[in-house]
């Protein structure tokens, strides 16, 4: 296993910007060294924790596109999506099988108390927000191959059960094996207010985009867009701009949360340039930070490395070599540069589990609010970033 984990390690080295501006290679050795005193290395699940874990030593908290995954399959999902509020776990979505529990206090999993959980899972990966750690956290319960390798479970367990505060009375429930897929490409219509929902910057067949838009467009009396992007952790950046055009110069607003990653941040942007109204949360990704990380497949693990810097700046353009990167090191500026740089929404949200259980969804009540506000006769909110 050792050689796995060194194998891996040197494919990060190789395809990687630089896997050693912030510590060396001696410091490397250092780190896993101290790990593999610290964690077991019995199989490829323990693997995919230590290789993460190390990662992050190495990065800190500036690279979290850089990251290894394990071949899953739909059935090595589990029923269930978490949701971390006021720093307690609850079921935010699950199968119908455990929908009596729905929005329970998680309190252990398979055991071990879920706080425990919660932290090992947030040591195994970067993170430049505490909205992204926990986004990260709660993408990555629901699946049995990130749960496996975590130091407080049993590697070989085969069912996966919790522990829940139902009606103030401790519950055991057996999690089942199911995949709940993403909604995207979907639009609801309110008088004349449309929730448009882009959770993912992919397209599953080609010109999906733009047979979406070709739709939006046939529906009449839409005074107001809500674009709502919660959710989306990326993709291919240009897939939005079919829909960016059509936006123009319309009442837009986009709710936006923690999880809003990666080439969603440029939805962000583009959308921010036409004049959209933003509600919800800090998103999860600075606009400054490591990107473009390409797969590529070792074993059944997944090895992406970030092979670009986006500073995000008006000085400095995207850095595309290992050699380009080296120079902007060397410049006076660039640690400031490198400081993180996050979009903030014009409106914050507070999620609540109160709300949740009252079937309320408090970014959308917070647009409608402000829309209504805009129809007595308020200015369309614009604020700079």
């Amino acid at each position: 296993m050792l050689d796995k984990l060194n194998d891996i390690l040197k494919i990060i080295e190789e395809r990687h910007i630089d896997f050693y501006f912030n510590h060396s290679k001696e410091e490397l050795e250092k780190f896993k060294k101290e790990a593999l005193s610290k964690f077991k290395l019995e199989d490829d699940y323990d693997v995919l924790y230590v290789s993460n874990y190390l990662i992050k030593k190495m990065m800190n908290e500036n690279d979290s596109h850089t990251i290894v995954r394990y071949y899953d399959d739909i059935k090595d999902h589990l029923g269930v999506v978490f949701r971390i509020i006021n720093n307690k776990v609850y079921i935010y979505r699950c199968s119908d099988e455990i929908k009596d529990f729905l929005y329970d206090e998680v309190l252990e999993l398979n055991g071990v108390d879920i706080n425990t959980i919660v932290s090992e899972m947030g040591d195994r990966f970067c993170y430049q927000s505490d909205g992204f750690r926990e986004a990260r956290i709660e993408s990555f319960l629901n699946n049995v191959c990130n749960i496996k390798g975590l130091p407080s479970i049993d590697n070989n367990a085969i069912k996966y059960k919790i522990k829940v505060n139902h009606n103030n009375e401790i519950k055991e429930v057996i999690i089942p094996y199911k995949f709940i897929p993403i909604i995207n490409y979907k639009y609801y219509v309110d008088d004349d207010k449309m929730q448009i929902i882009y959770s993912l910057c992919k397209e599953l067949k080609k010109n999906e985009m733009l047979e979406f838009v070709d739709k939006i467009k046939q529906v009449e009396g839409i005074n107001y867009y809500i674009v709502d992007l919660r959710g989306n952790t990326g993709g291919n950046k240009k897939i939005i701009n079919p829909l960016v055009e059509f936006l123009k110069d319309k009442n837009v607003i986009v709710l936006v949360d923690k999880y809003v990653f990666s080439a969603a941040r440029w939805a962000c942007l583009d959308l921010k340039k036409i004049g959209a109204t933003f509600i919800g949360t800090d998103i999860g990704t600075p606009l400054n930070c490591f990107g473009n990380n390409p797969g590529v497949e070792y074993e059944k693990f997944w090895i992406q490395a970030s092979q670009h810097y986006y500073p995000a700046s008006d000085i400095v353009g995207p850095i595309t070599s290992r050699e380009e990167f080296d120079k902007f090191l060397k410049q006076d500026t660039a640690k400031e540069i490198m400081k993180p740089r996050f979009f903030h929404p014009d409106i914050y949200v507070e999620e609540s589990i109160d709300a949740l259980r009252e079937g309320r969804d408090v970014y959308l009540e917070k647009a409608y609010e402000y829309i209504e506000n805009k129809k007595i006769g308020g200015r369309w909110l614009w604020i700079e970033i």
